[in-house]
């Protein structure tokens, strides 16, 4: 679906409010298979500073925190300019306790924002703490965890 006519901010928020709305149908209240037919739900077209890109929200449900997670791709093209992946993951995370990594499919970059949060909605550190490797980071004033994962050998 390609949403032209409202403006990015409004795009942002329904797709929040949807995935809320969706928490009950996505991991780990359902498993992956389950929530892989309703993601194209949670995924919108977008054009932004002239850029076309498809852009998937979702929030988890998990028994101590909520996950927010915002993928970015770009439509026409493999890569995207880092400003812009700043400026669509803080407009759907804010600028606190951001995680962020990024990986290559099919010869195209997508590029992942989390953030967790308590059961309040405050954000939070990432609780995966052990799963990745985490590096300080700093991108025109937005510090944020980019994450690696860990590779067996470092695990403990």
């Amino acid at each position: 679906m390609f949403f032209s006519m409202k403006s990015f901010d409004d795009i942002v928020k329904e797709m929040k409010s949807f995935g809320n709305f969706l928490m009950p149908y996505s991991q780990p209240k359902v498993d992956q298979a389950e929530e892989e037919d309703i993601n194209i739900l949670k995924s919108r077209e977008v054009v932004i500073d002239g850029y076309s890109v498809v852009v998937h929200y979702n929030k988890n449900d998990w028994p101590t925190h909520y996950m927010e997670i915002v993928q970015i791709s770009g439509k026409y093209t493999p890569y995207l300019p880092f400003y812009l992946v700043c400026k669509i993951g803080k407009k759907f995370l804010g600028n606190k306790h951001l995680s962020y990594l990024d990986y290559s499919k099919d010869g195209r970059k997508t590029y992942c924002w989390t953030l967790a949060t308590d059961k309040a909605n405050n954000p939070m550190p990432t609780p995966y703490r052990e799963t990745f490797v985490l590096n300080d980071c700093v991108y025109e004033g937005l510090c944020y965890k980019s994450l690696v994962q860990q590779t067996s050998d470092k695990k403990k």
